[in-house]
């Protein structure tokens, strides 16, 4: 006769439960941002959550555009039943509750169209609320979609994404206020380094160049100097610049010579910031995109075999192929 605790499922059972925990892997996030508006992150966003979902992932695409949100128009629809408000002011216990769908398989939204208009201005209690939350969220990518400028909540959501993209234009003030949302990104990065070294962080960054001197210092020699004077800031320093996965997307090219701003911007970066920041791509300026929006339909979607879509396509997997080797890595490490 078998004892019960010979049978079989009940040794399957207990195999079961003797077996360790996983928790479920949270969400990649990445983050959508800029230093101005009108450099297409809406557009960007909207089309990497459409190429991710093509790619069998589930992804959730949040507008985190405080008091402009209008990435509901770049996916063709006019909002949800609910919006980001809705969570912030406490009508929705659980951040899934305020996600709609989009039409798109395995493509959803967080909308903020609709918000109230203090939006703009949330509590730090609220945005502490939703970086708690934002890898909550039932998916296996997030995008968040930033507004334009250098706010600390601005800031914050972007230093929380796993990767960081930056979209710039080939105009003189696109570039310049990239480079000054880089370094506004940097400097709340080592927010929490020894005091010391953040005041002389922020007083370096604080110069402006002189014409006849030429630049009067950069991130990159005041971490050689920690590196003498006090190693160990130093460590600190070059650790928490490291782990930043920053990205640069020339966005609206129209002449070849455009293609060579992302890499002018990359050795400029390593040179002044002392971090590697890599060139994604480029896209290209297409009239298609002002049809797609007319008609109200998500551009990729539309045209799936245009040039853009193309360039998004490659630039998503390489995102992808870069969080999976992460994962791999860790996974080694355990």
């Amino acid at each position: 006769m078998v004892e019960p605790k010979d049978k079989p499922e009940v040794r399957k059972a207990n195999a079961l439960i003797q077996q360790p925990c996983v928790e479920a892997a949270r969400p990649r996030v990445w983050a959508v941002g800029g230093g101005k508006g009108g450099v297409g992150k809406s557009f960007i966003s909207a089309s990497m959550g459409v190429a991710l979902a093509k790619a069998g992932k589930r992804v959730v695409l949040v507008d985190l555009d405080l008091g402009g949100a209008n990435l509901h128009t770049s996916l063709g629809i006019r909002g949800g039943r609910f919006t980001l408000s809705d969570y912030l002011g406490g009508k929705a216990h659980d951040i899934n509750q305020v996600v709609d769908e989009t039409g798109i398989e395995r493509l959803r939204l967080i909308s903020g169209a609709g918000d109230a208009l203090n939006i703009a201005n949330i509590q730090y209690f609220q945005k502490a609320k939703l970086l708690r939350n934002l890898t909550k969220l039932d998916a296996d990518y997030v995008i968040l979609d930033l507004g334009a400028g250098t706010s600390f909540n601005t800031l914050d959501f972007f230093l929380e994404a796993d990767q960081g993209l930056v979209s710039v234009t080939p105009d003189p003030g696109s570039v310049e206020n990239t480079y000054r949302f880089l370094k506004c990104v940097l400097i709340r990065r080592l927010r929490d380094v020894p005091r010391q070294a953040r005041e002389g962080i922020q007083q370096l960054m604080s110069r402006r160049r002189s014409s006849n001197a030429g630049m009067v210092g950069t991130l990159a020699d005041f971490v050689e100097e920690m590196s003498r004077l006090k190693p160990s800031v130093a460590s600190i320093l070059r650790r928490e610049l490291n782990t930043l996965k920053l990205h640069i997307i020339v966005n609206q090219v129209l002449e070849p010579s455009d293609t060579d701003l992302g890499r002018s911007m990359q050795m400029a970066c390593s040179r002044y910031f002392g971090t590697q920041i890599s060139y994604l791509g480029f896209l290209h300026h297409d009239r298609l995109v002002l049809k797609a929006l007319q008609q109200r339909r998500p551009f990729l979607a539309t045209f799936p075999q245009s040039r853009l879509a193309i360039h998004f396509d490659t630039m998503v997997a390489s995102l992808m192929a870069q969080d999976e080797g992460e994962s791999v890595s860790a996974g080694d490490g355990i």
